[in-house]
């Protein structure tokens, strides 16, 4: 890459953190405003989720317009996710107005009070999103899975909570949340596109994320000691003799989801580049282990994939699999069969060479777009702390994963199984 075209970052006044990608010459340019808190942050499940449509759908304060209505009217798209670990709000725009929507983005981030009319509606459209989710295996079913795998830990439920939970929530309950996590230290803003990182730094330290860094210092007296870092999650043992853990969600109708997966890295661990390769050995490209089995040999799958997730202090590793009802038990039983079989077996070293280049490959492919690099650089840089991470650097990594790492990596993974399922 060229020095216009590497990351850069800056911190305003040490405390909020703001990270450039510069594509010089792009047209369009993805904003993005992180609040490093997320499902697992809460004293009610749902309120993280809740906040990210309130501020998405409200009128800051001085403004005519929703806050995605004034992004559509730049002939933007924007967008809010909320995860485990952290809330972002994101806009895809023309690089000519990235700056103005920043500023946006910063405002919206920075809300803390609701109108109770909208709190009203805007938990009718969150239960109606859930209770979607809940009626289809194939999405539930994640939720069953990490409800295996990390128990009663807060990484253990639902991002969005249940419907149930989001009739509870009230205006007081999201403006708490809002007030302790939207804070300096917390806040973070990535831009990736035609933007220069001086102008981004200038806007930021103008926009409403700047008043945090001010009320932080001038707290800086009376502040609480920092809070403890996260340590490593132990997970729930297996039963004596048990070598998987499994748990089915039982669902009507004639499709079924089976998710296989267990523990796997933390963002900052070195290993993750080499698990990246072990997914696409397990359930890659046609010829990974589940593919090539369930799908093209046995016919039980049309719909195969795998998903490595990194946290601040954990990682997760699953493979989906949808299948009829009458098949689930047999997918999830050969899943696992197969999955250790070939960790036993183990792969050719020319096998893990084709794995490691389209691993790379795909990561490249995957951050194409401005939005997609803007979401991954968020990921790693803020909450794994590779403060110099790029899609380049880390496909150079995937690249350069070794038949031992991957071997190790693999092993590791396949330690502890867990198998979730829904519907049947």
């Amino acid at each position: 890459m060229t020095a216009a075209a590497e990351i850069v970052g800056r911190a305003l006044d040490d405390d909020i953190r703001v990270l450039t990608r510069h594509r010089p010459g792009a047209e369009i340019t993805t904003v993005s405003v992180w609040i490093l808190a997320g499902s697992r942050d809460e004293t009610s499940p749902g309120i993280a989720h809740l906040f990210e449509h309130l501020v998405m759908q409200a009128v800051p304060p001085g403004r005519k317009m929703r806050v995605i209505d004034e992004i559509e009217s730049y002939g933007g798209e924007g967008n809010a996710t909320t995860a485990r670990d952290y809330v972002v709000l994101y806009a895809r725009v023309p690089t000519v107005d990235a700056l103005a929507v920043l500023d946006l983005l910063a405002e919206a981030a920075t809300a803390n009070e609701f109108d109770p009319v909208l709190v009203e509606a805007e938990r009718r459209v969150v239960i109606e999103e859930l209770r979607l989710a809940e009626a289809d295996p194939t999405d539930i079913v994640h939720d069953v899975f990490f409800a295996a795998m990390y128990g009663d830990h807060p990484m253990g439920r639902p991002v969005g909570g249940s419907p149930a939970d989001a009739l509870r929530l009230t205006a007081a309950e999201v403006t708490a949340w809002s007030r302790r996590h939207v804070r300096a230290g917390r806040v973070a803003v990535v831009v990736t596109g035609g933007v220069t990182p001086a102008a981004v730094t200038t806007a930021t330290a103008r926009s409403a994320l700047a008043g945090l860094s001010v009320t932080h210092q001038s707290a800086r007296a009376d502040r609480p000691a920092a809070e403890p870092s996260r340590l490593p999650i132990p997970l729930p043992a297996l039963a004596s003799g048990e070598q998987s853990r499994r748990l089915d969600h039982p669902l009507l109708g004639d499709t079924a989801a089976v998710v296989l997966g267990g523990p796997a890295f933390a963002l900052a661990d070195p290993r993750l580049a080499a698990a990246e390769v072990v997914m696409e050995l397990f359930a890659g490209g046609n010829t990974s282990v589940l593919v090539e089995q369930l799908r093209t040999n046995l016919g039980l799958s049309y719909d195969i994939w795998g998903d490595l997730s990194g946290y601040a202090d954990t990682g997760v590793w699953r493979i989906a699999v949808t299948t009829a009802v009458e098949h689930r038990d047999e997918v999830a039983r050969l899943a696992v069969d197969l999955v250790r079989s070939a960790v036993a077996d183990g792969w050719s070293d020319a096998r893990v060479a084709v794995a490691r280049r389209r691993a790379a490959g795909l990561v490249r492919l995957d951050a194409e777009a401005s939005v997609d690099e803007t979401l991954l650089l968020g990921r790693h840089a803020l909450l794994g702390g590779s403060a110099g991470w790029s899609v380049a650097e880390y496909a150079d990594r995937i690249a350069a994963a070794t038949p031992q790492q991957v071997h190790n990596a693999a092993v590791s993974m396949a330690d502890q199984l867990v198998v979730a399922t829904a519907g049947g």
